[in-house]
């Protein structure tokens, strides 16, 4: 029997690391994903974010990008990721930041097995409707990169 490849959301401070990341942890699961080891969602919503953060001069300044790293990675991840239309919009889950409720919703709309974040409000759910929330750490442990 052939196994499932999870399929993936990862909130835009997992994708930072997925993308331009030089930690071990970072390096491991972008060669996962390099490897098709999972399935990375995207939705508008997360690209429009993920657009807007790498505008930032502190993640530019972090992540050592440039206007041409920056075009490179997001080309890569279109290419790469499976795109969803984002219909799924309707959930009010999070109260305290509801910008987060659009990850639980690219989630119930792939269908994803885990999502992959760094925030607190996420994570303090463990699961929402069959997927479950993880920490980068708890994501690179599953890959079995760290």
């Amino acid at each position: 029997m052939e196994e499932r490849i999870p399929v993936v959301v990862e909130d835009v401070n997992a994708l930072l690391p997925l993308l331009f990341g030089q930690t071990s942890r970072a390096i491991g699961i972008r060669q996962a994903w390099n490897q098709k080891r999972f399935v990375l969602v995207l939705t508008p919503f997360i690209l429009d974010e993920l657009e807007k953060v790498l505008i930032y001069p502190k993640v530019r300044k972090n992540f050592s990008l440039d206007d041409d790293s920056v075009a490179e990675a997001l080309s890569i991840l279109r290419q790469n990721a499976r795109e969803f239309p984002g219909v799924v919009t309707d959930i009010r889950v999070i109260e305290d930041d509801p910008s987060d409720n659009a990850y639980l919703a690219a989630a119930l709309e792939s269908g994803a097995e885990y999502l992959v974040t760094q925030d607190e409000h996420l994570l303090a759910l463990k699961y929402y409707q069959g997927t479950q929330i993880i920490s980068l750490h708890q994501f690179a442990q599953i890959l079995g990169v760290e």
